[in-house]
């Protein structure tokens, strides 16, 4: 939110928090489509492609930590190459990216190749998309964004719903490389989403606000002062000849300056002191890993335990299903749930999401464990959909994607450093429950430094407005 005063008026230019913002929503469900609606499905498509290129636990959780940490890397140069580029001119060329990757990916008879398309440019491609689509929701909508954000990922819900089905289908009719093919084809459409990506100050609406007396002083001493006075000149004129007597003495110190300046622009730095060290980035990428992870192994697991591929495709069909009723649930009761606060329902649905879990290895009963999967798809959605909202309410509009990109760093680390480490466990016990036990402790860790810290800032929210009306 920026004033300007114009014809003697304050006016204060605000997000449209519609109009145009809803073909932003319907470019993001188009680009978070293609990045996510397969997931869930991701060890159904490439079950056959892992046995044939003889990848192992090891190699699935390492491909998934070299995807991640592009993803990081990608995300976090994100915010300085806006500086450089439009929103939309850097998202086609992302957009590009990621479909070369994933064309690549049809044709790869190697770890090396099937690393570098899915791996590398795809996951590049990904991190970058994720993080603009993420950016321009936030950059259109402030009051509605809860909505917007629901609706969008609602919409992504609804395709997840029938995307298991349709792979089943696909590999049974076309096989393994012609589902890989209509996927790349599919994923053609983020290049459209990314054309509706309009500048958000092209809709920005001037509210009028009124003017105090500091403004009006301001706006009488514009019109009155030159634009430079003589003696301003003057002095201006001795420090340019100052600078340059003093110019050999400052290449160092320049030098200096640059490599600052380069870190700054890549990193910004206020966020480690205030974003970086709380639950809403370390807790969450943690989380956000934990589940990329569950729901990748899931399949496999699921294949291990003699299940054939209907019963694999309904299990994740109805996971979906509990996913896109939350979505929806989130959007009629949007309104309402601002006023619970986003990290509360984080947190909430972190709950949700380790008894599901936990009952899930417990079962011994094929059906239970079925509603319990079911369960971990309402609570998935949660644990996606409101990531950016977290986000947005932990920092300032302006840093957005400077946080979102180091959310993405976190979640980088995470998948290159713990991810190996859970598919070595896997393979070594031979134990799919071992590795979910794993993931599932990790999210447990979570909840309760995340609760911790809740109560602590209710508690200090309290103490504040008690000496607040002590003063008064």
């Amino acid at each position: 939110m920026s004033a300007k005063i114009v014809n003697g008026k304050k006016y204060e230019l605000v997000a449209p928090d519609g109009g145009w913002g809803y073909m932003v929503c319907i470019g993001a469900v188009l680009n978070t489509m293609t990045i996510t609606a397969f997931v869930a499905c991701f060890g159904m498509i490439y079950n056959n492609l892992f046995i044939e290129l003889d990848m192992d636990s090891t190699s699935i959780t390492l491909l998934q930590g070299v995807g991640a940490s592009c993803i990081a890397i990608s995300g976090i140069f994100t915010a300085p190459l806006l500086k450089f580029l439009s929103l939309r001119q850097l998202g086609l060329i992302t957009a590009a990216l990621f479909n070369i990757g994933q064309f690549m990916a049809v044709f790869a008879k190697s770890k090396i190749v099937f690393f570098i398309s899915i791996g590398v440019l795809q996951s590049t491609g990904n991190g970058m998309i994720f993080n603009l689509s993420c950016t321009a929701i936030n950059n259109y909508f402030v009051k509605k964004r809860l909505l917007a954000v629901s609706f969008t990922h609602a919409f992504v819900g609804i395709f997840g719903l029938f995307s298991p089905q349709f792979v089943k289908w696909s590999l049974e009719t076309y096989g393994l490389r012609g589902t890989m093919l209509l996927i790349s084809g599919f994923s053609l459409q983020n290049i459209l989403g990314m054309m509706l990506m309009q500048p958000v100050e092209w809709h920005m609406k001037m509210v009028k606000v009124p003017m105090d007396k500091e403004d009006e002083k301001k706006l009488l001493a514009s019109e009155e002062k030159p634009l430079m006075s003589e003696g301003d000149m003057n002095i201006k004129k001795s420090s340019i000849v100052e600078n340059n007597v003093n110019t050999e003495e400052n290449v160092e110190d320049q030098k200096s300056s640059v490599i600052k300046a380069v870190v700054f622009s890549i990193l910004d730095v206020s966020l480690f002191k205030t974003f970086v060290l709380s639950n809403a980035c370390v807790g969450m990428s943690l989380v956000v890993f934990v589940e990329n992870a569950f729901s990748m192994l899931l399949p496999q697991a699921l294949y291990a335990m003699g299940c054939n591929e209907d019963d694999v495709a309904f299990s994740l069909s109805l996971s979906a299903m509990g996913d896109l009723a939350t979505r929806f649930f989130f959007i009629f009761t949007s309104s309402w749930l601002l006023k619970i606060g986003s990290h509360e329902i984080y947190v909430i649905g972190l709950v949700l999401s380790f008894i599901a879990r936990i009952g899930m290895l417990w079962s011994v009963n094929k059906l239970v464990m079925v509603i319990f999967i079911a369960i971990m798809g309402v609570s998935r959605c949660s644990i996606a959909t409101l990531v950016q909202v977290v986000i947005a309410d932990a920092v300032e509009p302006e840093k957005f994607s400077s946080a979102m990109g180091l959310f993405l760093l976190l979640f980088g680390f995470f998948n290159l450093v713990v991810g190996p480490i859970v598919g070595a466990i896997r393979d070594l016990t031979d134990s799919y429950s071992t590795a979910f036990y794993i993931l599932t402790s990790c999210m447990g860790i979570v909840i309760l430094f995340w609760t911790i810290e809740l109560i602590y800032k209710k508690n200090k929210h309290k103490r504040q407005q008690n000496e607040d009306a002590l003063k008064v």
